[in-house]
């Protein structure tokens, strides 16, 4: 029984003979690969880096130039209304003066009438 016990064990223990032949030429390809894999991911985030804060620059500008139209826009419509103002103003003393104008012309009609009946 010890033999068969013993045939048992043997058969389970690995057979490690072949370690030393291994091919190991394929791990060295996975390691170059990884190897340029890990490069490239560098690459990619210090472009990541420079686009995220190219970004950045870019929407402060746009910030500060939307801030800039909001105060040109506040100014042109205070423009605009004072000039509205300006032009109802005159177009008040348009009205006047052709109220005016048709009044003397009335007057003067009046007194031609006047003088020549006199």
């Amino acid at each position: 029984m010890e033999a068969a016990s013993k045939m048992d064990t043997e058969s389970e223990v690995p057979d490690n003979s072949q370690v030393g032949s291994l091919d190991t030429s394929g791990f060295e390809v996975t390691a170059e690969r990884l190897e340029q894999l890990m490069k490239s991911m560098e690459v990619l985030l210090s472009d990541v880096e420079q686009l995220r804060s190219h970004c950045s620059h870019q929407a402060t500008e746009l910030v500060r130039a939307a801030v800039e139209l909001r105060q040109q826009q506040d100014e042109l419509k205070e423009s605009y209304s004072e000039l509205s103002r300006e032009m109802q103003e005159i177009m008040d003393s348009v009205d006047d003066l052709f109220s005016t104008k048709s009044a003397f012309e009335t007057k003067e009609k009046q007194a031609q009438k006047l003088n020549r009946q006199f």
